[in-house]
């Protein structure tokens, strides 16, 4: 409970002037409130009752002196106080801000953005609204004190009666402010969850309407504010205990207090002045009690919320740069993995023994299914995380051996999911740097083959982007984000899936910019797409962590290995001019398993026969249980794979360019099995079974065979 005093001086030391004069003030405004009841005394047995009006003037006026000094001084605190406090609270956020800027991405791989949020939303609340109370705070805990030696000063054996009486206002706290305090801290932990569990579904709206998980959501958030409700109400019974429990002793202390000195007074062992004045002072001293008690709850919510600050900024960031670290000189010579392995829990690998080298000016591509290591490659080469082995060089130098400003300075990266923030097109792309004149980022937009759609624009490059870049398409949003990479002019860009969300056409005009850039710089680019990977100088084929192949596009077809296979089964397809269209090869349908008893003839007869089709991202292709009624292939994108088992969803693949699912679909009327979502935007070709049919019709024994082969 004593957390919250523990942490605020640290803060208020940065302000030792204002502090010391709010101090002042309130020393003079405690010491009126505690001597007005003294004052009683001397009025009744000095003046009132041996007759003395000139004493009484000279009291009075003396009290009405001391009462305008004390409101002078209360307007003076109040004033310093308006200064001081919320300076507090703004260096705390900005203290917890920054402290959260320095972590590496291990800690908010941990972290749940939920968490963090509530630590601003929910635990700096509780904190401001103690801070802002703390001059009353302070005032009732000294006013208690002093006033209880006051009591003494004036009658020190019914002080001592008042004094043993005092335990019973403690009485609640003691038994119930260590329960109340642990039981505010778990429902901090609970609102906490709260926030955590509504921001996952705003971000998440996309699969919850694609899988309609509305019901799935309401009851999951109905059973947490369930728990919420459980907590909250054994936290605010348990303080409303603390809180009853002390007035019952006050009133109980009040009433012993006044009979032992009505009799001490009847029998003249006690000055009706002094009485009077005991009297009072014992009521404020009830009231400050009281206060004391109304202020233990927020006090243990400000201590638990602080507790919950502390955690955070306790914490140390996964990466740091070593005491002797170095500036990185300007990248000129290469880029070398150097028996490199790494992961991301204990016990886990998601890299093992990497070994190659990019030289400067070179264009690297880095392939492989999902889970193979790509991403894992990026975070070290941002060294967002740090080997476990091994090391990862820039020009020869262990990168953990240089800052990470004069690192990631260096770096340019386009995502695959490119975050955009709700200011102008233009400073989204000026954030890439913020020296670049508006003809920088104009150039920029136009090699990233943007600046044409912003200029359709009625704001054109002052339109905003809106929140995580809302108003735009997923395609606009990435090429925006390229326009942000290329303004940065780095020595080393690195492309995430940079060109998944974009169409053929577009993506082919930026791959023709990413091969001009890499004349001048060093291209990274890690991709599931190997038409974009054809052009680089390098290629690196990762397979379950490991690098398997590397070489150029001709020599890895010719190895006949996994690069081989993959681009085998990429291949295959043609575009319109827009790229809106697509058109798949015979030959290509030849590897179908479907069609591998048809001939060539019969393929190139149904080939006309496939459709484009191309779906957003989160969009629910074919559901669970629904008629099935045609046959897709993957030309472009990636889509999961999902079953309901036992009640919940279950992953169970995800498909990407090449993959096809629903053959079965152009033989029989059967249900799906699964439902496929896209995860990125996704093209695809699609041949129904109705059409499909009417070719069938005139080949009855190819139907035949085709049926024998599915079984």
């Amino acid at each position: 409970m004593l957390f919250i005093f523990k942490a605020l001086p640290a803060y208020f030391r940065n302000y030792k002037k204002p502090s010391a004069i709010l101090l002042l003030a309130l020393l003079v405004e405690l010491a009126f409130e505690t001597l007005l009841p003294v004052s009683f005394k001397i009025v009744v047995d000095s003046a009132i009752i041996p007759q003395d009006f000139q004493r009484l003037l000279l009291i009075l006026g003396a009290l009405v002196v001391g009462a305008a000094l004390a409101a002078g001084m209360g307007v003076v605190r109040d004033r310093t106080y308006a200064f001081v406090g919320p300076r507090v609270m703004k260096d705390m956020h900005e203290r917890l801000f920054r402290h959260i800027q320095g972590m590496s991405m291990e800690f908010f791989s941990r972290r749940g953005a939920g968490d963090l949020l509530a630590r601003f939303n929910s635990d700096l609340a509780s904190v401001d609204a103690f801070v802002m109370m703390l001059p009353y705070v302070l005032l009732s805990f000294l006013g208690l004190f002093l006033n209880v030696i006051v009591l003494f000063l004036l009658q020190w054996q019914l002080a001592l009666v008042a004094l043993a009486g005092l335990p019973l206002c403690l009485v609640g706290p003691k038994l119930f402010g260590a329960r109340a305090y642990d039981a505010n801290y778990e429902l901090k932990e609970e609102q906490a969850g709260i926030t955590g569990t509504i921001q996952e579904n705003l971000g998440a709206q996309t699969v919850v309407k694609a899988f309609g998980l509305q019901g799935r959501m309401n009851d999951q958030f109905a059973d947490a504010m369930d728990r919420y409700v459980r907590k909250a109400s054994r936290s605010h019974f348990l303080s409303f205990l603390v809180d009853r429990t002390t007035n019952l002793g006050t009133v109980v202390l009040n009433l012993i207090a006044i009979c032992i000195g009505s009799a001490l007074a009847f029998n003249g062992l006690l000055s009706i002045g002094s009485l009077l004045a005991f009297s009072t002072i014992l009521l404020t001293l009830s009231n400050l009690v009281a206060a004391v008690t109304w202020i233990v709850p927020q006090m243990m919510q400000a201590s638990a919320g602080m507790e919950r600050i502390t955690e955070i900024l306790d914490e140390q960031p996964a990466v740091t740069d070593a005491p002797d670290a170095k500036t990185l000189s300007p990248l000129s010579d290469g880029i070398e993995f150097r028996g490199v392995s790494f992961g991301y829990a204990k016990g886990q690998t998601n890299l093992s023994d990497i070994r190659l080298q990019i030289p400067y000016g070179s264009y690297a591509a880095f392939v492989g299914s999902s889970g193979s290591g790509k991403s894992t490659i990026i975070n070290l080469l941002m060294r967002f995380y740090d080997p476990n082995e091994g090391s990862v060089r820039y020009d020869g130098v262990d990168i953990a051996r240089v800052t990470q400003q004069s690192l990631r300075s260096q770096i340019s990266i386009v995502f695959q999911d490119n975050f955009l923030f709700n200011i102008s097109l233009r400073e989204n792309i000026r954030l890439g740097n913020p020296a670049a004149s508006d003809e920088d980022v104009e150039r920029a937009a136009r090699a990233a083959e943007i600046h044409d759609f912003i200029m359709t624009l009625p704001e054109r490059y002052d339109t905003l982007a809106g929140e995580r870049g809302g108003r735009l398409s997923g395609g606009q949003r990435q090429r925006i984000g390229i326009a942000r990479a290329m303004i940065r002019n780095p020595r080393l860009l690195i492309l995430d899936e940079a060109t998944s969300a974009l169409d053929p056409a577009t993506e082919e005009a930026v791959n023709k910019t990413i091969l001009n850039l890499a004349r001048t710089t060093t291209v990274v680019s890690i991709t599931h797409r190997l038409a974009s990977a054809e052009q680089a100088d390098r290629i690196f084929v990762l397979d379950k962590g490991r690098l398997v192949e590397q070489g150029t596009h001709e020599a890895l077809l010719a190895t006949q290995g996994k690069y081989a296979e993959a681009w085998e089964k990429q291949s295959g397809f043609s575009f319109s001019d827009d790229g809106i269209h697509a058109v798949i090869q015979p030959a290509k349908l030849k590897k179908v398993p479907l069609f591998e008893a048809a001939d060539l003839a019969f393929l190139t007869e149904i080939s006309p026969l496939f459709v484009t089709e191309s779906f957003p991202t989160g969009k629910v292709v074919i559901r669970e249980g629904d008629p099935g009624d045609k046959f897709y292939i993957v030309v472009r994108g990636k889509v999961e794979v999902s079953k309901e088992i036992d009640g919940a969803t279950s992953k169970l693949a995800v498909l990407s360019d090449g993959d096809f699912f629903g053959e079965v679909a152009l033989l029989r009327n059967v249900a799906r099995t699964a439902t496929i979502t896209t995860l990125v935007p996704t093209m695809f070709i699609t041949l129904s079974r109705e059409s499909f049919q009417h070719i069938l019709d005139k080949e009855p024994d190819l139907q035949r065979i085709l049926l024998e082969a599915r079984g």
